[in-house]
């Protein structure tokens, strides 16, 4: 008997010490409200840091966000997934600049090239947060707004990043129409010598490879990148690869595969953890 209390009391403690999942409405900017959720450290240090994690399609942000709960716990970091609603912001994976097609949209109001920036500020202030820079993960449609996000947008208070299993990739191509290529985007040799400079990590699961899957883009400029998740990840990263030698640009970008997960959140969190939060 007091062997099965002290095994239950253990589960017990480890219960409340686990981190919590709090919300918040963010309305602070002329655009619809995005919701938010969030996991603070009980206490916030000047050595508290930042990551955002970025929902797919599904629009699962509070529970792509507990799927990193146990791999932050002891760690001093502030997680981050703003969820944005498919009513106001159903092209968010092309910063809601186009539609997966290429169509521009007539909305310009809706852009989302600085919402990290600007949700990052928020957070700040509200925990009184003195790091400056902040970490990025988006998996899936996620995977897809973080990298765009990367290339368009002029923030740069950024230090690592890691993108899973993206549908397609916006190659830095301006031969091809956004958001399969640059085309018309007006991205600088600067914006790409500061984005391939960045800590960076392109994972695929290893088992993501279903040319049929249900969710896989299949607009021909997608299929032109790859039959699958894994091989277009692939070829992105060979891309970026051969831009940085193209270029001379320094290059700091990893690529992992890994093995026996397919198109799974969780099973790719706890990879890009070991990279994101391995100095915390």
């Amino acid at each position: 008997m007091p062997k099965i209390f002290f095994i239950v009391s253990l589960i017990f403690c480890q219960f409340l010490s686990a981190r919590d999942i709090q919300e918040t409405t963010y309305s602070y900017w002329a655009s619809p409200d995005v919701q938010i959720y969030y996991s603070a450290p009980s206490i916030i240090s000047e050595n508290t840091q930042v990551m955002f994690i970025i929902h797919g399609a599904s629009r699962k942000a509070k529970q792509d966000l507990r799927d990193w709960l146990p791999l932050v716990e002891g760690r001093d970091v502030v997680l981050i997934a703003p969820e944005f609603s498919k009513e106001f912001y159903n092209e968010y994976a092309y910063l809601m600049k186009t539609t997966q097609t290429g169509r521009m949209l007539k909305d310009t109001s809706l852009d989302l090239e600085s919402s990290l920036g600007d949700i990052f500020n928020f957070f700040s202030s509200k925990f009184k947060i003195t790091t400056k820079k902040f970490r990025l993960y988006g998996h899936s449609g996620g995977s897809q707004f973080v990298h765009r996000y990367l290339m368009l947008s002029d923030e740069t208070r950024i230090d690592k990043v890691a993108i899973a299993n993206a549908g397609f990739y916006t190659f830095a191509n301006p031969a091809i129409k956004y958001p399969f290529g640059i085309k018309n985007m007006n991205v600088s040799d600067n914006r790409l010598k500061w984005f391939l400079s960045l800590k960076g990590g392109v994972f695929l699961g290893g088992e993501d490879n279903n040319p049929n899957h249900s969710s896989l883009p299949s607009m021909r400029k997608a299929k032109k990148q790859g039959k699958h998740r894994l091989e277009r990840g692939t070829n992105f990263f060979d891309h970026l690869v051969e831009l940085g030698v193209k270029k001379n640009m320094p290059f700091r970008w990893r690529y992992q595969v890994v093995p026996g997960i397919s198109h799974d959140n969780a099973g790719m969190s706890l990879a890009a953890a070991d990279f994101l939060l391995e100095d915390l």
